[in-house]
């Protein structure tokens, strides 16, 4: 493969030394081919990686596609050792025009133990890719591959057109993800336990651009994607994370390894920071940065937690503003049973951080009813004198069920549903003195007297329906929904 840089040298002469250094001077691609990097000096522009602060530099290039495909950009070649910090890069793809771009995929690391760039994305005929190498890690030169494939028959989804999930539960969710270029047939997404091998998980086909998936059998899960063209499919996109809903007690301090990493379900605007002692635990924290130009309005979303009726919950964490000198900030926390601001119920008042020492913060909420719910974190600062973060560890979440309740939750019914008859056991050593089976306007209509901590009652003689069995013991009365086929 050739050198492109030197013919765009000779091309652009004297105006070479100013080309590349912004988004309207993005040298273009035209070809496939070897392109070497210059030395990273021009302006960046917040892309897929975050505020100017955290890439200060950037070079640019353009591809305008002349037919659909995908494009692949490599940077893991041998002349650039990529299992050292000393050749490490990372990479926007925006589409837009210079004065509002939009992020459209990017990479930072191959893997763990590569920090090269090798990154595959689909583009469509007539639209312009921008392609953005910043200095965040790496700001000397290197080389990197060019290769646009006209001829990909199926072509895969863009990574970021993938959405988060939603209506989760303790063992599904709903996927979604924007359509793949050239109208497949179909979509596959396969799942499986966090880090599965792709190949060895559970495959569903779909018409549309989201399907739902339950039978997940680890609250941290990973799941692929891709277009299904009918005689071919392409390549798989993935992994993506999926965070079921967890039962309480739960606790994260960021400092996790897989399968709980150090976000570990948590979404939103804050970032995650690891200055040196600035974690109140670990090395890790969340943050969030207040301005001097404008109110700071961001959102930080825990992940599912699955709540029982009349749960009472405990939440605690810690907060601290990253420097004693900033302006001290508000904070608001608060419950949905969606991860939005829209619709939440805040819990207590406002917060006050102030200074740099870690200060223990505590919030209560008892669940009405039974399903999965998000506590939120709001950095609502207003325009600040002085400018610093917000940070936030430790976060502990503890629940106290009441007395059914919780003796209710450590039941066990089955065959649930049922033709003929229910066992029943419990894990606390309640001692059942009666069953009953009432219909759903609360009529007894079955009872059985017992005194054992496990046993069974016949509903054979029931029509098919739904009844619900009170079991009353020495702790307390626990009820359970039971379908009769």
């Amino acid at each position: 493969m050739k050198k492109l840089l030197l013919s765009l040298t000779l091309m652009f002469g004297s105006f070479a030394s100013f080309a590349q250094l912004t988004c309207a001077t993005a040298t273009p691609i035209t070809e496939d081919g070897t392109i070497s990097v210059p030395d990273i000096t021009g302006t960046y522009q917040a892309l897929c990686w975050g505020s100017a602060a955290t890439g200060p530099n950037a070079i640019w290039y353009s591809f305008t596609a002349t037919a659909n495909g995908e494009v692949t950009i490599n940077a893991d070649l041998p002349q650039n050792d990529g299992t050292t910090f000393s050749n490490d890069q990372r990479v926007s793809i925006a589409t837009g025009t210079c004065a509002a771009l939009v992020c459209y995929g990017g990479q930072d690391d191959i893997d763990d133990a590569n920090y090269n760039v090798n990154y595959t994305f689909p583009v469509a005929s007539g639209t312009t890719y921008y392609i953005v190498w910043d200095d965040r890690w790496l700001a000397t030169g290197f080389d990197f591959d060019f290769t646009f494939d006209s001829a990909v028959s199926c072509i895969r989804p863009g990574d970021l057109s993938v959405t988060a999930p939603t209506s989760i539960t303790n063992n599904s969710a709903n996927i979604s993800w924007g359509a793949a270029i050239g109208s497949p047939a179909s979509y596959d997404v396969e799942f499986g336990d966090f880090g599965f091998v792709q190949g060895a998980g559970t495959t569903v086909n779909t018409l549309t651009t989201s399907t739902p998936i339950s039978g997940v059998a680890n609250t941290n899960s990973d799941y692929y994607l891709r277009a299904n063209c009918g005689s071919t499919q392409s390549a798989w996109v993935g992994p993506f994370s999926l965070f079921l809903a967890v039962n309480l007690p739960y606790a994260n301090n960021f400092d996790g390894t897989a399968p709980q990493t150090n976000a570990d379900g948590f979404t939103g605007s804050w970032g995650l920071g690891n200055a040196a002692g600035g974690a109140q635990s670990g090395a890790v924290y969340y943050f969030s940065g207040s301005s001097t130009t404008a109110a700071t309005n961001a959102f930080l979303f825990t992940r599912a937690l699955n709540l029982q009726a009349n749960e009472q919950v405990t939440l605690t964490f810690y907060t601290r503003l990253g420097a004693a000198t900033g302006t001290n900030q508000n904070l608001k926390v608060w419950v949905n049973g969606t991860p939005s601001a829209v619709g939440a119920t805040q819990l207590g008042t406002d917060i006050t951080i102030s200074g740099a020492t870690y200060t223990l913060q505590t919030r209560t909420f008892t669940a009405t009813t039974a399903g999965t719910y998000y506590f939120i974190f709001h950095n609502a600062t207003p325009i600040v004198a002085a400018a610093t973060s917000l940070r936030l560890d430790t976060v502990n979440m503890t629940s106290v069920l009441g007395t059914n309740d919780f003796l209710s939750s450590n039941f066990s019914v089955f065959p649930n549903p049922a033709k003929n008859v229910i066992n029943f056991s419990n894990d606390t050593n309640a001692v059942v003195s009666l069953v009953e089976m009432t219909d759903l306007n609360g009529r007894v209509i079955k009872s059985q007297k017992v005194n054992a901590t496990e046993g069974q009652i016949s509903i054979s003689d029931l029509a098919a329906g739904m009844y619900m069995m009170k079991i009353t013991t020495d702790q307390g009365v626990a009820t359970k929904k039971i379908v009769k086929q």
